[in-house]
């Protein structure tokens, strides 16, 4: 401000000083210009006057966004620390979409903005469906209503912080990718060769482009995308016996993936690790048919852990790897419990797990503490819980969709402060 007003003091004093005008060959008033007078200046400085006030207001808008900003960062930190150091807030529950029979094959992520997205299934439709929220309310769009589409979906943001999608196409048996660029969505065919695309996975890997890991139904294979920049590549990473259901994808801090899925064959749970460029498949359990619903993360160690479900047992059960073998242990064996697993890490490094609990029909929410597990009912009205999808926002609390299967709607459940409107 005060070197906006030294300028215009300069122009003032050159405007009141004729002679040395003169003395450089010449007015410096155009024709027909009126000669300036006390009154212009007078209106010069109150114009000048005018714009300190409204520079004031808008320094006074400034400070007063700082100071929301530095209470929201403060809160979130609060609300980290106080779940980090095993504190419970509320849950809060919405139904996103209710508009026929919707909610099948979630999947949560958090954008850029740290706005939760959810891609499912509308079944009345058959289409492949988005729900966004802005922070206030939800909004939800059909990404693909070509045929039979929208099942075994996986979200995930590419580096341009925009959403992608792999999914199954059920009437031509295909694997799907959609992605959307800012302004609109593009949708290619990645595998058409035989029944593909079931159990979809996606990721993105350290160099930015997006990976899928799915299951080929015709010839009972564990299949991998990649894309490199140009051109996608298809693998088969695992032939042996009939492979490859819940495939569930992560890369690690080194950069390679891993891939967590069921031997239906063998009733056993399996992860398939690339390292420098080499990939090897290990049995992590073989014991009580284990493997359905696995769900992969990678610890802050850099190590991977899996949440699945027993199948005889009819249990919930976790396992890590601690840099050189598999330890499995019991989550949750109340009842029948723990399809529909779904893991992530919260902010303290431990692990949870939304999943449903069949023998009440609820969803609940598991979380280790460092030396037990918490277990939470999140959702009990009604049967609810199916197809859940957990993922932590930038507040550090946990987030997970689901199906509601009374009403057959989408549902989303936030631990902590959300209040999304209708």
């Amino acid at each position: 401000m005060k070197t906006r007003l030294l300028a215009v003091a300069c122009v003032c004093l050159s405007l009141g000083a004729p002679n040395a005008a003169h003395a450089q060959g010449g007015s410096l008033t155009p024709p027909g210009a009126p000669a300036p007078s006390m009154r212009s200046l007078q209106e010069i400085w109150d114009k000048l006057e005018q714009m300190d006030a409204q520079d004031q207001d808008l320094l006074n808008s400034v400070m007063a966004l700082q100071t929301q900003t530095m209470m929201l960062q403060s809160q979130r930190q609060v609300l980290t620390f106080h779940y980090a150091t095993g504190g419970s807030l509320p849950w809060t529950v919405v139904t996103v979409d209710s508009l026929g029979n919707v909610g099948r094959y979630t999947s949560t992520a958090f954008g850029p903005n740290g706005q939760p997205m959810i891609s499912y299934r509308d079944s009345t439709n058959l289409d492949l469906k988005l729900a966004r929220f802005d922070g206030s309310h939800w909004s939800t769009e059909t990404i693909d209503e070509t045929g039979d589409v929208g099942a075994h979906t996986s979200l995930a943001f590419g580096p341009n912080g925009q959403p992608s999608i792999s999914y199954h196409d059920f009437t031509n048996d295909d694997l799907k990718f959609a992605q959307f660029d800012g302004a609109m969505w593009s949708i290619v065919t990645l595998d058409s060769t035989n029944s593909v695309g079931l159990y979809t996975s996606l990721a993105y890997d350290a160099t930015e482009n997006p990976a899928i890991s799915y299951y080929d139904a015709t010839q009972g294979n564990l299949k991998f995308a990649s894309f490199g920049g140009s051109t996608w590549t298809i693998e088969i990473i695992d032939s042996t016996n009939d492979v490859g259901q819940y495939s569930s994808l992560a890369f690690g801090s080194n950069g390679e993936p891993a891939i967590a899925y069921y031997d239906a064959t063998s009733l056993d749970l399996k992860v398939a690790i690339r390292t420098a460029g080499v990939w090897s498949v290990t049995i992590v359990d073989s014991t009580n048919n284990a493997g359905k619903f696995a769900s992969l993360a990678f610890a802050p160690n850099g190590q991977p852990a899996i949440a699945y479900y027993s199948t005889p047992t009819e249990d919930l059960m976790f396992a890590m790897f601690d840099g050189s073998t598999w330890g499995t242990s019991i989550v949750d064996s109340n009842g029948r419990t723990g399809k529909a697993a779904s893991l992530a890490f919260g902010p303290d490094g431990q692990p949870c797990i939304s999943y449903y609990f069949d023998t009440d029909d609820d969803v609940k929410f598991a979380r280790f503490n460092g030396l037990s597990w918490d277990l939470t009912t999140v959702d009990a009205a009604g049967l609810v819980g199916d197809y859940t999808s957990l993922a932590f926002g930038p507040d550090g609390q946990p987030a997970f969709s689901y199906i509601d299967y009374t009403n057959f709607d989408l549902k989303f459940a936030r631990m902590g402060l959300f209040q999304p409107s209708p």
